[in-house]
């Protein structure tokens, strides 16, 4: 149901029942505008078959509710997240085998990481400059640096925190959306790594600095 369907003026009808989404209304709401003659405490069979009826719209109405957020990406779990992912055209078991004896079925927190690379994937416009907003929406504050080689060889140097199966889902090309016919080498270094520029602990001049 529309959250635009609302009681009162520019709503459905104009008797001034307020502002409330009609799917929001309590059933008690329903009760309370009965005209005196079947108002509680009189009338009880009448409220009762009034309740019966309002309940099984209510429970539809709470259920279509509570599908915004059990079907919203960032909170989503479980079979819902399985469904998400099948829209999108990724499965939550991977098809290689993860290092250090991970499971292949991927963990909620993992598999929503994948599910939005895989979408940024899908819509993905094939330049440089928006992989690094991608890399930002999947993770914030991390750092991805592209080095083409102009031989349809790139150098990815990643900055951030991952698991050990996040970076076998980078490494695989799960997550970083690649050009066709397009080699990407994933780099991983021990921070900050060495180089001379501006850019706060990822580079650092000599002493400091670990060579990649």
């Amino acid at each position: 149901m529309s959250q635009n369907l609302y009681y009162g003026a520019g709503g459905y009808g104009a008797a001034g029942y307020g502002n409330e989404p009609v799917e929001t209304l309590p059933i008690g709401y329903y009760q309370g505008i009965l005209t005196h003659q079947y108002a509680a405490p009189g009338s009880p069979k009448w409220n009762a078959l009034l309740y019966a009826m309002l309940k099984k719209f209510d429970d539809v109405s709470q259920a279509l509710v509570r599908m915004d957020t059990a079907f919203d990406l960032d909170s989503a779990a479980g079979a819902q997240l399985d469904m998400l992912g099948a829209t999108v055209g990724a499965a939550r078991t991977v098809g290689f085998q993860p290092s250090n004896g991970v499971s292949p079925v991927l963990d909620d927190t993992t598999f929503r990481i994948y599910i939005k690379a895989k979408i940024a994937q899908n819509s993905w416009d094939g330049t440089r400059g928006s992989l690094y907003a991608i890399w930002q929406q999947l993770f914030p504050g991390g750092q991805i640096i592209i080095i083409d080689n102009q031989d349809m060889t790139c150098v990815i140097t990643l900055k951030g925190t991952f698991t050990s199966i996040l970076r076998d889902l980078i490494t695989n090309g799960y997550v970083v959306p690649q050009p066709e016919g397009v080699l990407y080498t994933f780099v991983f270094p021990t921070l900050p790594a060495f180089g001379f520029g501006s850019s706060p602990g990822f580079v650092s001049g000599f002493g400091v600095g670990h060579w990649v």
